[in-house]
């Protein structure tokens, strides 16, 4: 065992307090524990989060989870029943609208918002935008030459110059939101908390915002929160996410750690698939539909999907297309097969046989006729014996045929889970791969929403 001098022990506590003041110094917005009530309910319960500098932290959640509450709260528009808000270690929750002027524009100039819907009053888009300016400017000081120098400088990057002199009040919603922003990039506060700033703008506007916020964040080492609706937009441009529901915080991390199918169906009440977008690389939410779905636009509808499965293998797709609005239909499925069960449970038409016994000539022609009436038919990985070795030649019929990989084994053609026939299962799948191909379980809603 090496023995530490003392002067090893001085070098790693300095280093220990080095490293830990760093850790600190990231932090640039803290939020401890915050809850806030309205009428004896609770809105925000307890909830944590922190905003390092450089860095675009995006809060999704359903409608009416508590976002917006969460953003008024921080920035001291509603009062904090529990919890604390630090910028860079200092709290800023003392700083309400209770202390006094000085203490709310020394908050201004850490805290920019940017409410959901952007207001509407006779001042011009000018006026409006150098108003960011007042938290740095004296009580009875006006606006200066660099005052106005920031003003035309953020209205020339949100493409809002043409209406200088135009009262606010005539402007669209979309018009008057990118002045908000203006005003927003002008005040130069360490933290933006942005509450829908993409509402109410094109598509084009919409990138266009979400690159100036990280393009600020950037430049001037600051931080933001930033409310979003649009999943595949908040995955595109934040460094993490964190997920409200009812009030709480059920996750926080990367874009890929967030959305999950189980988080979308837990925070949203939607079924949904996860996949990296073939541009970006960055996570795309493709919403299937949820339980309640009855509309002419879901993916499915009209459809039919024929699962050949057993043991489990299609108990979760079979919900998951039924939600997104395909007509489901299933193989030979035996007495006690938890695929059976699910498939019993969701109504779905299947080719009914006793438990462990072959499959029989009638069972197998009923079979067939299933599989050659659906639009696209799908092969699980599942155990194969000899008694139901023909739900996997009932695959040679389909017109459409997607063959999935078994887990674990990506680009291992000819992998069989559970082969009990002496190689012939193995056979007749690799034949149906050489004629088909062979696509992960991950990627088969997505593959049968684009044929």
């Amino acid at each position: 065992m090496t023995r530490l001098t003392p002067a090893k022990i001085e070098e790693v506590r300095r280093r220990a307090e080095s490293e830990s003041a760093v850790e600190v110094e990231q932090k640039l917005l803290q939020v401890n524990d915050l809850s806030t009530s309205f009428g004896g309910k609770t809105i925000i319960d307890s909830i944590s989060l922190e905003v390092k500098r450089g860095e675009v932290v995006g809060v999704v959640g359903a409608n009416g989870s508590g976002k917006t509450t969460l953003l008024r709260t921080i920035v001291g528009l509603v009062d904090a029943e529990l919890g604390d808000v630090l910028v860079e270690g200092a709290s800023v929750i003392a700083s309400g609208a209770a202390s006094g002027r000085s203490a709310q524009r020394n908050r201004a100039r850490k805290l920019a918002y940017m409410p959901q819907l952007a207001e509407s009053h006779p001042f011009t888009v000018l006026e409006s935008v150098l108003m960011g300016r007042y938290p740095h400017l004296g009580r009875f000081e006006l606006e200066g030459e660099s005052d106005r120098e920031l003003a035309w400088s953020a209205m020339e990057r949100t493409s809002t110059t043409e209406f200088v002199n135009r009262r606010l009040d005539t402007l669209s919603g979309g018009e008057r939101q990118r002045v908000v922003l203006a005003r927003v990039i002008v005040q130069q506060a360490d933290v933006l908390l942005m509450d829908e700033p993409t509402a109410s703008l094109d598509l084009r506007h919409q990138i266009l915002t979400m690159d100036l916020v990280r393009e600020e964040v950037a430049n001037r080492n600051a931080g933001a929160v930033v409310i979003l609706h649009d999943l595949s937009l908040a995955a595109r441009f934040c460094d993490r996410l964190v997920l409200v529901h009812d009030g709480k915080k059920i996750a926080d991390g990367t874009p890929w750690e967030v959305l999950t199918p189980e988080n979308l169906r837990l925070a949203f009440g939607v079924e949904g698939l996860v996949e990296p977008d073939p541009v970006t690389g960055r996570p795309h939410v493709l919403v299937l539909g949820s339980e309640n779905s009855g509309g002419d636009d879901l993916v499915g509808l009209g459809r039919t999907v024929h699962l050949i499965c057993g043991a489990g293998s299609g108990r979760q797709l079979m919900h998951q297309l039924r939600v997104a609005g395909y007509t489901v239909t299933a193989g030979v499925l035996g007495t006690g097969d938890s695929d059976r069960e699910a498939a019993e449970r969701l109504g779905l038409d299947y080719v009914s046989a006793q438990p462990f016994a072959s499959i029989t000539d009638e069972q197998h022609q009923e079979h067939l006729a299933l599989v050659r009436t659906a639009d696209h038919v799908v092969l699980l990985p599942m155990a194969v014996g000899m008694n139901n070795v023909r739900n996997v030649e009932a695959a040679q019929a389909a017109g459409t045929l997607i063959v999935v990989e078994p887990p674990g084994v990506s680009g291992v053609g000819d992998a069989q889970v559970g082969d009990y026939t002496d190689g012939k299962a193995s056979e007749l799948r690799r034949a149906l791969i050489e004629h088909a191909g062979e696509i992960p379980e991950s990627a088969l809603l997505f593959e049968l929403a684009r044929r």
